[in-house]
């Protein structure tokens, strides 16, 4: 209960949420504008894909429209009136987008989904081409690939609900109380992985996106990789992963005992 505690505490100081000063209260008692904020993790769930939200263009988009055959999807929920934790979040994710290698629109798609039904597709595209003009200035935003997204309360709450991403309004502080995350999915809208936080490692992330997509991306370095790690959801990274490489090094001397038990087949028969 500390842990949790602790945890959205500090998440309070970039949303917005605050800690009233209750004297003689139950210190273990989570305040009533957090006790509803945070992220239950729902890995292999599929997105709402029947659900309808408004891109930036302002044109009426299904969440199904986004399933291809090989490109990972990935959901930022924010709103972009946030005057501070989603900032840095999309901050963060724009960032590590830069570093990928990987391109929007060929190697995955990005939606950002504002959580407040009162933001409209003039903010929202906005916002897209503050964040493209700044990390990404050689993209197109009327380019596919990164789309920003609005919705009503009921659209919106179909998508929070099915990624377990928990949000609510601080009255006192005029704000969303909410937590981060950079949710991933498969191109067939299967939630894969979740990534924490603001910051993004480029490799994590990277790993992450071409894992989601299941091969059908990235390098053969990469998939290799994939094969050496694995992620470790407590470090939010991927750890280098032993029992993969002794497979692998096991599965390589039995092929070269079997080549050499067929050549000396081959000789013996040979000489009969």
């Amino acid at each position: 209960m500390f842990i949790k505690l602790l945890f959205l505490v500090l998440i309070s100081g970039f949303s917005g949420a605050y800690l009233p000063s209750t004297p003689g209260g139950d210190q273990n008692e989570l305040p009533k504008n957090l006790e509803n904020v945070g992220i239950d993790e729902k890995l292999d769930t599929a997105l709402p894909g029947e659900v309808e939200l408004t891109d930036d263009r302002g044109q009426k988009v299904l969440i199904s429209s986004y399933y291809n055959d090989r490109r990972p999807i990935i959901i930022s929920p924010v709103y972009y009136s946030c005057p501070s934790l989603c900032n840095l979040h999309l901050k963060g994710v724009f960032e590590v987008f830069s570093e990928l290698g990987l391109k929007a629109g060929k190697d995955f798609e990005f939606l950002a989904i504002s959580i407040d039904a009162r933001e409209d597709a003039d903010l929202a595209a906005a916002k897209k081409e503050n964040y493209l003009s700044e990390f990404l200035p050689g993209v197109d935003p009327q380019a596919g690939g990164i789309h920003f997204m609005t919705g009503t309360e009921e659209q919106i709450k179909k998508i929070t609900d099915a990624v377990g991403f928990k949000f609510q309004w601080d009255a006192q502080a005029n704000e969303w109380a909410h937590a981060s995350a950079a949710i991933i999915s498969t191109p067939q809208g299967q939630i894969s992985r979740y990534l924490h936080g603001v910051y993004f490692e480029p490799k994590t992330f990277r790993l992450s996106v071409i894992e989601a997509s299941k091969g059908m991306i990235g390098t053969f370095a990469d998939n290799f990789a994939l094969f050496c790690f694995r992620y470790d959801p407590k470090g939010n990274k991927y750890s280098f992963y032993i029992m993969n490489i002794l497979r692998g090094f096991a599965a390589l001397v039995l092929l070269i005992l079997l080549a050499w038990l067929a050549q000396f087949w081959w000789k013996s028969n040979k000489t009969v």
